[in-house]
């Protein structure tokens, strides 16, 4: 027997594919961006066909933020570490 439902995987590549147009009217370096976004969409796929849901826009967004939230926290980190290396050595700056 075939499959009646879409897999979640093919749910995702529908819903991006329904944004090329859009994708199309970006700068290049938007389209870029968009990408990369659309890549921590596709990164999320098992847990998004976990939660089962037909329409995938939803979790694809979860899926971004979720990715943006932890490079967000890495830099924070990268901050952090720099504040105390500096503080730590105030007279020798910030190396490279």
């Amino acid at each position: 027997m075939g499959r009646t439902l879409a897999t979640f995987t093919q749910l995702i590549r529908q819903e991006i594919d329904s944004w090329r147009r859009y994708r199309r009217a970006l700068r290049q370096e938007d389209q870029a961006v968009l990408d990369a976004l659309f890549a921590a969409a596709r990164r999320h796929s098992a847990a998004g066909a976990y939660l089962a849901r037909e329409a995938p826009f939803e979790v694809m967004l979860m899926s971004m933020l979720l990715e943006e939230h932890k490079q967000l926290l890495a830099l924070q980190q990268k901050v952090s570490d720099l504040e105390v290396r500096l503080l730590d050595h105030p007279t020798d700056g910030v190396a490279p």
